[in-house]
This record gives structure tokens, C-alpha cells and sequence, in this order.
């Protein structure tokens, strides 16, 4: 298993990875921080402090670390049996990539906005620099999320700045000077270093937003490279959306993050390859999508031997009003459900449902009777419509 572990600055991500290292075995894998371009201080990074105040410090890194995104799926790809987590790859390419194995899963990590400033005036005051105001925070947050990554120009080189650091550069720019502290800006700066994925690219010309397809690729074999690179061109927060599992962190200690951590049951292979009860229960909740019953929408598979022979959904009879239209108006008041009934007639020897309903113990009773075997199955609760790029 290998996990991934997006967020914003400061939801707590690498506190997360951490416990995935010290409680569940996982392998903490990383890329490889880029060369300075002479304009990045080295401060520190508000949101890799766990990872840099880890105990396993350097010896953690040996072998562990990586230039591409490409080289770490390699790694994995050849020890998939074992488990491991990364919080370095950040762009909607480089979890594009990842995505294509089998045993990826994708973790986004949330927290409130005022939580999370909170957060880091604290590691900053930890780290002896100035916090930054609760206004250049958000500032920073919403960029480093919502804006498009950008090439910076200088004399020799142009580096592939990632979002959290050209989009926070990009919005003091816009608006003034004075609307970032040199505190954030290097501490965001230096974050960038640690944590992204990036590419230096000989200068030709300014590129105030990565549009592969208008590149002229002529001028300079690299941005070629670049533009194939960076095909995906979304911003960060697509990430979210993309991930298969959401945490919440609103706490302020280790062990309650720790609950929810378990709770989520991230080491369940259910949630990378379904079972066969989640695999048909999933497509059962998928038919019962084409229900208009104003009631209650159904889904249901018939199986033999794992094979499956027909999905349905609840609703009114071929060539009667819909019951959305008004065409029903049958409420069940006490009675076994009629599909009970029918699933008894037809010899169905086994019934696996998910959610509970009013008339659980009239149909159970049913089913008793009929020696039909009744049992409930709660699928994982992983989101089956990512929204990929």
C-alpha cells in the first residue's frame, strides 16, 4: 500500500504521516529538495515541522528519498507488498501518476482556517520568527490552493516553482510589498524547497502561466519537457477532490488525531481492491441513482456465483408516470416490502443489504420463514467519484 497526503498549509499532514510511521509501519519516502536559486532562505518550513523535528531525523531519509515522482512509483512498484506514505507530491500530475497503481490511496487532510493559523503562529514562535498576520495567511492559503502555478524570470535560470511558493510571490506582487512579511515569504519559500516536485529550466523568455499547448517549444527543448510535465494544468485544490479518504483535523493533540486515524481503518484492503459484498453493493448504490421514487431510492444486483445477472432500481412500471411525476401514490405503512415477497418467489438464497429501514422486522421475518439468509454489509467508506482532472 502506498499512501498519499495532500492538504493545506498546516492541516497537519505530516503529523499524520508521522503516526502512519510509528503506529501502522508505513515507509515515509521523499523527494529531493532542489538546488537554491540564490533568492530562497533557508528559515525553515511551518508546514513540514513534524517531519523536520522527527526523531528518525536523517536516517529516515536513507534510501528514501527520490528525484521524480516517477522514481518513487518505481520504488513502490517493486516492494508494493510493503506500505508506504509520502507527503512531498503536491501537484495534480504527480498524483495522476501515482494513481495508476493499484495499491495508491489518496489522503487529503483538512482543518478549519483559523485552526490552522493557529497552527503556524505556533511553529513559528517555535522557531524564533515573526508570525505572520492573520490577513497575509489566509492570503497565502488561498493562493497557495486556488491559483495556477507560474514560472518566476531571473537572469540565468527559471525555476518550476510550485503553487504554495510562485502564487504567494504572485499575490504580494498584485497587490503590494508590504502584503507578505519576509517572514512568510521565506518560510513558504523553504517549504517549497522541501516538499515539491521541481524542475529547473533554462530561461528564454517570461511565462506568466503554464499553458503547455501555447509554449513555444522551439526556443528551447526543456520547455518541451516542461509543457509535457505539467499537462495537468489545475490548481492544488483539485487535489482534495481527487483524494479516495478525507480526514478532518481540528485537534490540538496527537492522540485524539491518532482516533480518528483508526477510525478511518486505512490499512483495510477493502478500500483498495473492494470485496465482493463491497464490489456489488457499490453497483448497487449506482443503480439505485435511476430511482425517482420520492420515498426512498433502491438499488439492487442479482448474483449467481459472483457473476452478475441484473440490476435494478425501485420506481413505477414500464409506461406509467414516473413517481417523481406524481404517478405513485403507494406508502408502505406496515406492510413487508413487495420486493421481499418477489425474492422469495424467484428462490434467491441470500440477501446482503447496507442501510436499515422501517420494515426491517416484518421483512426479516419474512426471509426467516422462507430460509433466506438476511445480513448487512457496510462498504468502506471510500469515495468512488473522484473528480480527476
Amino acid at each position: 500500500m502506498f499512501v498519499g497526503i495532500v492538504g493545506p498549509t498546516c492541516s497537519g499532514k505530516h503529523e499524520v504521516m508521522e503516526i502512519l510511521a510509528s503506529a501502522y509501519g508505513f515507509t515515509r519516502l521523499y523527494l529531493r529538495s532542489p538546488p537554491s536559486n540564490g533568492h530562497i532562505s533557508n528559515i525553515g518550513n511551518i508546514d513540514g515541522d513534524m517531519r523536520s523535528s522527527s526523531s528518525s531525523g536523517t536516517e529516515d531519509r536513507a534510501g528514501n528519498e527520490f528525484d521524480t515522482v516517477e522514481e518513487i512509483l518505481d520504488h513502490v512498484t517493486l516492494n508494493w507488498m510493503q506500505r508506504f506514505v509520502t507527503c512531498d507530491v503536491r501537484s495534480v500530475h504527480g498524483i495522476s501518476i501515482l494513481r495508476k497503481r493499484p495499491f495508491f490511496l489518496l489522503l487529503s487532510v483538512e482543518s478549519p482556517m483559523m485552526i490552522r493559523y493557529r497552527r503556524c503562529v505556533s511553529r513559528c514562535q517555535t522557531r524564533g520568527l515573526a508570525p505572520p498576520t492573520l490577513e497575509d495567511f489566509v492570503e497565502f492559503s488561498d493562493a497557495s490552493l486556488y491559483t495556477l502555478p507560474t514560472i518566476a524570470s531571473t537572469t540565468t535560470t527559471a525555476t518550476i516553482a510550485p503553487a504554495i511558493t510562485t502564487t504567494a510571490a504572485a499575490a504580494a506582487t498584485a497587490a503590494s510589498p508590504s502584503v507578505m512579511s519576509p517572514s512568510v515569504l521565506s518560510i513558504q519559500s523553504n517549504e517549497s524547497e522541501q516538499n515539491q516536485e521541481q524542475e529547473p529550466i533554462p530561461e528564454t523568455r517570461a511565462v506568466t502561466s503554464l499553458q503547455p499547448d501555447k509554449l513555444d517549444h522551439s526556443s528551447s527543448p526543456s520547455l518541451s519537457s516542461f509543457a509535457k510535465h505539467y499537462v495537468h494544468n489545475y490548481p492544488p485544490y483539485k487535489l482534495l477532490s481527487m483524494s479516495d479518504l478525507s480526514l478532518l483535523n481540528t485537534h490540538t493533540d496527537l492522540h485524539q488525531l491518532r482516533q480518528d486515524i483508526d477510525h478511518l481503518d486505512i490499512t483495510n484492503p477493502d478500500l483498495l481492491r473492494p470485496s465482493w459484498d463491497s464490489y456489488f453493493m457499490y453497483l448497487a448504490n449506482l443503480a439505485a441513482r435511476r430511482s425517482n421514487c420520492m420515498k426512498r431510492r433502491v438499488g439492487c444486483v442479482l448474483v449467481r456465483e459472483r457473476r452478475v445477472i441484473a440490476t435494478g432500481y425501485n420506481g413505477t412500471p414500464k409506461n406509467l408516470m414516473n413517481c417523481n411525476d406524481g404517478g405513485c401514490s403507494r406508502c408502505n405503512q406496515g406492510t413487508p416490502c413487495g420486493c421481499a415477497i418477489k425474492i422469495v418467489q424467484v428462490g434467491v438464497s441470500q440477501v446482503v443489504y447496507s442501510e436499515s429501514y422501517g420494515m426491517d422486522d416484518l421483512t426479516a421475518e419474512v426471509f426467516r420463514k422462507a430460509g433466506v439468509e438476511l445480513r448487512q454489509h457496510a462498504t468502506p467508506g471510500i469515495k468512488l467519484d473522484q473528480s480527476s482532472p
